[in-house]
């Protein structure tokens, strides 16, 4: 079974920057993910510890980001996870032959690709923001609200331009 819990923390923290000033919930960003509310409070603890996110408990309390989310690169995410982003290696007997070379010189192999893949992901992360998929889940969802409402696509395409993340209509 594949480990969801990098893409649920970026869901939580995209939907968290969206709403930008507006406090959310555990329960609002739960039932965005289809969990509970404790699952998304265990998954925003990490983040709340490095100071990421601000919480507050209580009525009238949420959750918000303590940063902007041009300063937080998804690689920092990653690393504030502890999240393995390559495949894992599997591991092989201790019961080979005293001169069964050739297992554990592929399984040395295996793992030197495997770190290489994860130093590869969080490099590549290190220089994509919370910002940068904020925007890109906002354009989309401005962009699928327009669908939803029957706009055609020539009128999307001559009619509205981007700014600061949404779609907007030209003036």
């Amino acid at each position: 079974m594949a480990n969801t819990r990098y893409a649920s923390s970026l869901h939580i923290l995209v939907a968290i920057a969206a709403a930008g000033e507006e406090l959310l919930t555990s329960g609002e960003l739960a039932r965005e993910l289809d969990t509970n509310p404790v699952v998304v409070r265990r998954l925003i603890g990490p983040f709340k510890k490095a100071g990421l996110i601000h919480a507050s408990r209580g009525a009238g309390g949420g959750i918000k980001l303590a940063m902007d989310a041009s300063e937080i690169t998804l690689g920092q995410i990653a690393d504030i996870m502890d999240e393995d982003l390559g495949f894992h290696p599997h591991t092989i007997s201790e019961n080979l032959g005293e001169f069964e070379f050739l297992p554990h010189s592929i399984l040395s192999v295996i793992e030197a690709q495997h770190k290489e893949l994860h130093t590869a992901a969080i490099t590549h992360m290190d220089g994509l923001t919370l910002k940068d998929l904020t925007q890109a889940a906002t354009i989309r969802a401005d962009l699928a609200a327009l669908i939803a409402a029957g706009v055609p696509d020539e009128e999307i395409r001559t009619s509205y331009r981007i700014e600061s993340g949404h779609l907007i209509p030209k003036s």
